[in-house]
């Protein structure tokens, strides 16, 4: 019952279009080189493995995670076919380009959603029948112009949207907040009206409850490659977070409604009430389908903003020039000021979520200022990647070298084994060998289990197929099923994709023993893999995982901390003091981030283990940690001395939530100090500084609710 459940979920997140899409493709393929009287093999893998990256979003991030695996793919064939048969020439060469490969992991998310793919190839076109440079790349050429063509498939003809369930459902949060704000009426005498909305804003929470949880599963399980890394997963899982503030305001609404006595109050209160509405509104529509502007409407000079944002920048209740304290007109202006930052959060992630580009409005042209020190050129940005892991304290660093031995060590014993159609013993090891020790144990388990049942399975087709025909109608078929099962669970997706390669590389027809090949293989492949990470570098996953949020918030702690320090010099030594104390900081950002988004990824494409784990929250508290380095590199150029009570603060809270993860304590959020801050504080660093507060208090909830989970 509870796999036939996950299948029917698998169903309405669209993976089972997916998997038609993967087996229209590979039969098109093969159906062309067929005719051609070309071999099917490479061209088959093109158009399977370019649907298998793609990640959903938009176009240009799809279309950039496509290009990568094609490209990578391309050169990997190559390398690999023309390697050099000495034997220490070979494992030399694989155990470098298997390094470089998973290393290059650190610098994009399109790298790191196709890493183990392009290796897969390069053992490939090593142990493939073709090691001349003319029929290298001929094979790299098919297995190019089939990617191609199904990267046509999958973004022109017959597009699909992972993301899709996710997105509606948050989308459904914002419905209906704005539709419970449109409805509440101010100043209701006491009575059976009064007793109505109350009614209606306890139907508000308990709905909401239940959307929220919703679309909170709906993130946690979407089935996309490198879900932590992706833009439209961050900026869903933000908006969501915003949808609960929100949430709260409304609440508070609601009971200044109730008590609004002078007309003054009353006004203010309905133009507040409609604006929020109305911005709500705008966003769950922006969310329900792609704006045809491609979501323009919600950037700092677009329509929606210059609406609800920039029309709103100094709201009609703040033009009073004397607001007494602790009327309801001071508190309505703060809850108006809570309101405007969370729209203007929600039009930012809106935003991203259609263009695959995170933004930080108001605060963009302060850091295009900044850009000579922070982000001067792309080359920098993954220049500085490559840096800050390029240390043994990088998970990174010691997979990449553990996945370097093991695949040199395969070569090797491929060799000294004498093993017909040895690289799928060297496949299995790059597959299954995970950073963690359980991870590895773990996806080697269910990789042996499901490739023994498939391999008989397999060896049955085999022996019954006569035809090439029937081949490629077979292959078609397992590969749908092989797609739709990906997101279900990784032993049925070994079952399913056992048959779909063995028929795939079948040297003649009806060579059913091919498949006792691949059995075997794949069993000394795995145990390989699980002795290298026993071995090398040895880690264990489930209290790793915890370290390493923590050490990420005590990593942004540190940055506040340097920014701080970075304030107090003069203005002369500002440029030495940016690469001796802001870039050192930064960069420890970014390594704690990367190796946490990197765990975080691997988890969340695991759907059968740890299904009480809360990998929605964990995906929050990656994203803020992102959001909230790049904020502390905003706030060092706007920022000044004045802050650094404010800032103490928050280098505080995140240091407590980075021990309360190490240790599994839980914290109990602070509120922030904003609301000390004068009305009129609006300049760029009081912002920054909001939101960082805001922040880190939705990082102090999540991790809450991750140990609570534990």
């Amino acid at each position: 019952m509870q796999l036939l459940t996950k299948w029917g979920k698998a169903v309405r997140s669209l993976h089972w279009t997916r998997g038609l899409r993967a087996g229209v493709a590979v039969a098109a393929a093969m159906a062309v080189c067929h005719m051609l009287g070309k071999p099917m093999g490479w061209a088959a893998l093109g158009g399977f493995e370019t649907i298998l990256v793609d990640n959903g979003g938009p176009y240009r991030s799809r279309l950039t995670t496509m290009a990568t695996v094609l490209l990578g793919g391309a050169v990997a064939c190559v390398v690999g076919s023309v390697v050099p048969d000495t034997l220490w020439v070979a494992v030399v060469v694989t155990a470098a380009f298997c390094f470089a490969v998973t290393f290059a992991r650190v610098v994009s998310q399109p790298v790191a959603s196709t890493s183990v793919i392009v290796l897969v190839i390069y053992f490939a076109g090593l142990g493939g029948s073709t090691h001349t440079l003319i029929g290298a790349l001929g094979n790299a050429t098919a297995f190019l112009l089939a990617g191609a063509w199904a990267a046509a498939l999958s973004l022109v003809l017959w597009p699909v949207d992972p993301f899709r369930p996710a997105r509606l459902a948050v989308a459904e949060c914002y419905a209906l907040l704005a539709e419970f704000i449109a409805g509440v009426q101010i100043a209701l005498p006491h009575g059976e009206l009064r007793e109505a909305q109350r009614s209606r804003m306890h139907g508000l929470q308990r709905a909401m409850r239940l959307q929220m949880e919703a679309a909170r599963n709906a993130i946690g399980t979407t089935g996309a490659r490198a879900t932590a890394r992706t833009v439209r997963a961050r900026s869903l899982t933000v908006l969501l977070e915003t949808a609960d503030m929100l949430f709260a305001e409304t609440i508070r609404w609601t009971e200044l409604a109730e008590v609004a006595a002078d007309e003054a109050s009353r006004r203010a209160l309905a133009d507040a009430v409609r604006w929020l509405s109305g911005s709500e509104r705008a966003v769950a529509d922006g969310l329900r389908q792609r704006p045809r502007d491609g979501g323009a409407s919600f950037a700092p000079e677009g329509s929606h903003s210059l609406e609800h944002v920039r029309g709103r920048g100094r709201p009609a209740v703040l033009d009073r020039r004397e607001i007494p304290a602790g009327s309801l007109l001071a508190h309505l202006a703060a809850e108006e000021r809570d309101a405007l930052q969370n729209v203007e959060v929600a039009f930012e992630s809106v935003r991203a979520v259609w263009s695959g580009v995170e933004f930080r409005a108001a605060a963009d042209r302060w850091t295009v200022l900044a850009s000579r020190n922070d982000r001067p050129t792309a080359k920098a940005g993954w220049a500085d990647a490559l840096r800050a892991n390029w240390t043994r304290e990088s998970v990174m660093m010691r997979h990449a070298l553990r996945i370097g031995v093991v695949g040199g060590l395969d070569v090797a014993l491929i060799r000294a084994m004498n093993l017909q159609h040895g690289f799928w013993l060297a496949m299995t090891s790059i597959i299954v060998l995970q950073p963690y020790g359980s991870g590895t144990l773990r996806r080697s388990v269910q990789r042996v289990g499901g490739t023994i049942a498939g391999g008989v399975l397999a060896a049955l087709l085999a022996a019954g197929i006569h035809s090439v025909g029937g081949i490629i109608a077979v292959i078609t078929v397992t590969s749908v099923l092989t797609l739709a099962t990906y997101a279900v669970d990784y032993a049925w997706y070994c079952f399913f994709l056992t048959p779909t390669f063995v028929l795939m590389s079948l040297p003649h027809l009806r060579d059913w023993h091919y498949a006792g090949v691949r059995m075997e293989t794949t069993v000394i492949g795995a145990l390989v893999a699980v002795l290298a990470m026993r071995v090398l570098w040895p880690e264990r996953e489930q209290i790793e995982f915890g370290r390493l949020l923590g050490r990420g918030a005590a990593a942004d702690a540190e940055y506040v901390r340097a920014m701080m320090r970075f304030w107090s010099v003069g203005a002369d030594e500002r440029m030495a003091a940016e690469r001796t104390i802001l870039a050192p900081a930064r960069r420890s950002c970014g390594l704690a981030i990367n190796d946490a988004e990197e765990t975080l990824d691997r988890l969340m494409l695991e759907p059968r283990v740890g299904r009480g784990a809360r990998w929605e929250e964990a995906l929050t508290f990656v994203t803020y940690l992102r959001r909230l380095t790049r904020a502390v590199t905003t706030l060092a150029v706007v920022g000044g001395a004045g802050a650094v009570e404010r800032m103490e603060a928050v280098a505080v809270r995140l240091e407590r939530v980075g021990a309360a993860l190490v240790n599994g304590k839980i914290v109990e959020p602070i509120e922030g100090d904003g609301a000390r801050v004068a009305a009129d504080s609006e300049s760029v660093a009081e912002q920054q500084m909001r939101r960082m507060e805001r922040q880190v208090g939705v990082m102090e909830r999540a991790a809450a609710e991750l140990i609570a989970g534990v």
